[in-house]
């Protein structure tokens, strides 16, 4: 068999390989880069440009007769019925908001951030089943925000946290676990920064995490728990970048203690 045969064969047979096994991150993977480019990708209206700018600075109402305007002007845009609703919801207009993401679900059904904040706000309005149709949705089509999703239903979240906060070993017990002080604190060699998620960005979510955890003796970060949170996965985020960190323990009397302590993670959009 001639070698560029062979190596046609091998390719054919590698890309049916990834596309069993590697099906579930490349649905993540292209519905991220639907968010990156979603809005450059759509001639808006100048009315969508000034409600931007308004949304940048917080001024809601200013930014909805922005986007109402913007959609008047183009009725196709889905991203003007998408902030619409975001304005709306945070100027706590919930049966409106819901409104103008079903028209933006009108235009365009397989945009997956807006079935993930339909299924936000039926959670809001108490519509169990209603979220539950989101969620089965964005399972088959968005991993990353069915699981952003799943974590706001009670049940899911008070496992989550359970986990979060899961007892300490019998090992770690038996050393004494001792807050921070300027004197006494572990020293940290490692530390990632937490990473922005694409639906964060979208929903234009900035703020600080704060955690509060254990540096165990073992080196691992234990017992995480959120002070302060943000929505959108960057909580989640958060969580995954602590437990990144790699440290020495502080010592008392020549033995390394597990300490208690916070750890802040920031996000800006700018």
């Amino acid at each position: 068999m001639p070698p560029i045969t062979r190596l046609t064969i091998f390719t054919v047979a590698l890309s049916l390989i990834l596309s069993l096994f590697c099906l579930p991150l490349s649905r993540t993977i292209f519905a991220s880069l639907n968010f990156r480019f979603a809005h450059s990708s759509i001639d808006h209206s100048p009315a969508y440009k000034e409600g931007m700018k308004a949304l940048e600075k917080n001024n809601y109402e200013k930014a909805a007769e922005h986007f109402k305007q913007a959609a008047a002007d183009k009725p196709d845009d889905v991203w003007a019925f998408y902030y619409l609703g975001l304005c709306l919801l945070r100027l706590n207009q919930i049966n409106e908001a819901v409104n103008s993401y079903q028209q933006a679900l009108a235009i365009k059904p397989q945009e997956a951030a807006v079935h993930y904040q339909l299924g936000k706000i039926y959670l809001e309005m108490g519509d169990r089943e209603a979220a539950e149709k989101e969620l089965r949705w964005l399972q088959e089509h968005d991993q990353e925000l069915a699981l952003y999703l799943s974590e706001l239903f009670p049940s899911d979240k008070a496992a989550a946290q359970q986990t979060e906060n899961a007892p300490a070993s019998s090992a770690d017990k038996e050393r004494a676990i001792e807050p921070w002080s300027p004197t006494f604190r572990p020293t940290i060699t490692y530390r990632e920064k937490a990473k922005y998620t694409e639906i964060a960005r979208i929903n234009r979510v900035q703020g600080t995490v704060v955690l509060q955890v254990v540096f165990a003796v073992n080196g691992e970060i234990q017992d995480i728990y959120a002070r302060r949170g943000l929505p959108d996965g960057l909580t989640r985020k958060a969580i995954e970048a602590a437990r990144k960190i790699r440290f020495i323990p502080p010592t008392r009397n020549g033995a390394p203690v597990s300490s208690l302590g916070t750890l802040e993670y920031s996000f800006n959009l700018y």
